[in-house]
């Protein structure tokens, strides 16, 4: 019996081990910020209402954390979501947008009031 205890007690850590999920992290710098954006949904998710944003400026040092989803193009039905175009994340009125370039390697980081853009900067991804 103590065999069977002791077997059992081996296989629980490796059971929280692989409960544990680790979610990639990709960073975007502009000239005056970087921003860490943070998809907490299981592998293999195509949307995601998950994505955390931390965003740090460069010149004061202050920083900001929100809670966005993911964005799409939709398909051709017009409900399928097709083609990944980036991030939105809202605080109050401001609606923080990350958007990935078609290379992947660069990005652009908007921040709206409604319609009126109140910042937009290019940026590469590291």
């Amino acid at each position: 019996m103590k065999i069977i205890f002791g077997i059992a007690a081996l296989c629980v850590p490796a059971a929280v081990l692989t409960a544990t999920e680790v979610f990639p992290k990709f960073t975007l710098e502009t000239e005056n910020h970087v921003i860490e954006i943070t998809s907490r949904c299981p592998e293999g998710y195509v949307t995601c209402d998950r994505v955390i944003y931390k965003g740090v400026n460069k010149k004061t040092g202050a920083a900001i954390t929100l809670r966005g989803e993911t964005m799409h193009h939709p398909c051709a039905d017009g409900v399928t979501p097709c083609r990944f175009l980036g991030y939105r994340f809202r605080n109050g009125k401001h609606v923080y947008l990350v958007w990935e370039d078609a290379d992947g390697e660069q990005g652009t980081l908007e921040v709206r009031a409604g319609r009126q853009a109140l910042l937009t900067e290019r940026g590469t991804w590291k």
